[in-house]
């Protein structure tokens, strides 16, 4: 009886890449990417007790990968800090995919997966159970007090390749959360123009079905001397959902 119960399950485990999951196309992996980092630089800043040096996104290295490469370079002072800002990237993607109505329970699944060296970070520093949901927690709520900032630090770093910590802090200053001018941040007219034309390609593309995407090596790059934890970002590992 066990082995007829089993056997449905069975055929049903099928193994799917991350961009197969996903489903996205370059330019709006692209962002998904820089929304990641972007999660991490601000909530690490807002923080207060945190650091940002710069963040990075490129090209991989490996020929035809057509991903996103990228990393964070921060600095912290408490262990409370680094714990938040690592949840920072993660709930950051999370609220994005639902605001661009692309959630799915695989591309969350997917999120979990690009996220994995992040939770192994945290597993790392020996925390609590009750220390780490609290970090969450802390991280959710920066997140959401400041999401324009996060996301304005994810427009321009997926138009620039590279933003400095100072230009991320400019723009946390200009988050109508944590500034004293009360003026929003917005986008202009090209900037929402873009963002809703790869949208839109992207669903295209995902009502077709799964694409054949090629796989490579994730390669980060090493992080900066002087002892600078650095957090690199979702950029493509060959990981498979089990």
């Amino acid at each position: 009886m066990a082995a007829e119960k089993a056997a449905p399950q069975a055929a049903y485990e099928v193994r799917l890449t991350v961009p197969q999951a996903l489903q996205f196309d370059e330019a709006l992996y692209r962002r998904f990417t820089a929304v990641h980092e972007a999660g991490h630089a601000v909530v690490a800043l807002a923080t207060g007790d945190a650091s940002v040096s710069e963040c990075v996104i490129a090209p991989t290295q490996a020929a035809g990968a057509g991903r996103a490469d990228a990393y964070t370079d921060v600095r912290w002072r408490t262990a409370a800090a680094r714990h938040t800002l690592l949840y920072g990237g993660l709930v950051a993607q999370q609220r994005w995919l639902h605001e661009q109505q692309l959630w799915s329970p695989l591309r969350e699944s997917a999120v979990q997966i690009l996220g994995k060296h992040d939770f192994e970070a945290l597993k790392s520093t020996g925390a609590t159970a009750e220390q780490l949901e609290q970090a969450h927690t802390a991280a959710l709520a920066f997140r959401d007090r400041h999401w324009p900032a996060i996301t304005a630090v994810s427009e321009l770093l997926d138009h620039k390749g590279t933003i400095t910590g100072a230009e991320v802090q400019a723009l946390l200053r200009q988050d109508p959360a944590g500034a004293r001018d009360p003026e929003p941040l917005t986008l202009t007219d090209q900037q929402r123009a873009r963002a809703a034309a790869i949208t839109a390609a992207s669903r295209q593309r995902a009502r077709r079905g799964p694409s054949h995407t090629p796989q490579s090596d994730h390669q980060p790059r090493q992080p900066s001397p002087a002892g600078l934890p650095s957090l690199f970002g979702p950029g493509w590992r060959p990981n498979f959902f089990r």
